[in-house]
């Protein structure tokens, strides 16, 4: 019997986290368009603070370069995930945005992460994130308050408002057990990490 109300709590518990996540979509879709009034968490690229870059680095997958990547802070230096951060990927191939969901469920689990909310997040990222060609760039903002905006060549894409995504998704490559050590290296550069 507590069997079978665990997993019923579990479904719906699923299901709420499935329909806040289609509710968010569909807000980023009536956003991008211009069709809805301003979320609080919108910024325009544009108007984001100007950050200090702390280093670039290319990653390479055997000899072909997969893209080219900026991290800026306020101070210019890596101190915590959970402060202001931009992390900009300009990509050197053409790769479809369900690759790119699957690479991201991929390092997670490299680094052992189990939250429940990862599955959701990953479908979010599916559904905003396009595909992308050579010199096409992906900005991941992050500010102070902990909330994660993505766009696509100066464009909004959407956000994520949980402050427990932004660390979780940058240790795909900063943390100190990343899959690509020598590209984590490159972006903190001359930074205290």
């Amino acid at each position: 019997m507590t069997v079978k109300i665990f997993a019923l709590l579990v479904s719906l518990t699923a299901g709420i986290a499935v329909s806040a996540q289609a509710d968010e979509l569909a807000q980023d879709a009536a956003l991008a368009s211009g069709n809805a009034a301003t979320p609080s968490y919108f910024i325009a690229f544009d108007a984001l603070p100007p950050l200090k870059e702390i280093g670039r680095s290319s990653l390479r997958v055997m000899v072909f370069k997969v893209f080219d990547s900026a991290l800026f802070t306020e101070s210019g230096e890596w101190q915590d995930p959970t402060k202001s951060f931009r992390y900009e990927l300009t990509y050197a191939r053409t790769i479809a945005c369900a690759v790119l969901a699957s690479q991201t469920t991929k390092e997670w689990e490299h680094l052992g992460f189990t939250d429940e909310r990862q599955s959701g997040w990953v479908e979010y990222l599916e559904a905003i994130w396009p595909d992308v060609s050579k010199g096409d760039t992906i900005t991941f903002d992050v500010d102070a308050a902990g909330v994660s905006r993505f766009y696509f060549n100066g464009e909004w894409l959407g956000a994520i408002e949980d402050p427990d995504f932004a660390p979780l998704f940058i240790a795909i490559w900063l943390s100190p057990e990343t899959s690509r050590p020598a590209h984590r290296e490159g972006l903190l550069a001359d930074s205290q990490a």
